[in-house]
């Protein structure tokens, strides 16, 4: 299930990147969690569209619907949930966004 957060992440990403934007990654380690950053310089969100980012069927980009369906971030949430993590998003129409995904690492 984790592999369908970080294509969901990264194909957004890429997809809403002009051309020479930029797509910073990071991952790391704090504590007993695993941290991941994926910030770029894409549109970014509405207020109005952030208010239903994680919302089934929602797409605030209708420029981009016949490409998903409105599911990929509600999953992303999802799935972060049942792990045990969370998500946090700070996203400023027209320069971008930044999700940092927080997931409890195990010991095996």
């Amino acid at each position: 299930m984790i592999h369908q957060v970080w294509v969901n992440r990264l194909d957004n990403a890429i997809k809403h990147i002009a051309n020479n934007g930029t797509l910073k990654i990071r991952l790391c380690k704090v504590g007993r969690d695993a941290i991941f950053r994926l910030e770029d310089s894409g549109s970014g969100m509405s207020d109005e569209t952030m208010a239903h980012m994680f919302d089934k069927f929602y797409q605030g980009d209708t420029s981009h619907s016949m490409a998903g369906n409105g599911l990929g971030l509600t999953l992303v949430h999802k799935i972060i949930d049942l792990c045990g993590g969370n998500i946090e998003v700070q996203i400023e129409l027209g320069r971008g966004s930044i999700f940092t995904i927080k997931l409890p690492l195990t010991n095996k």
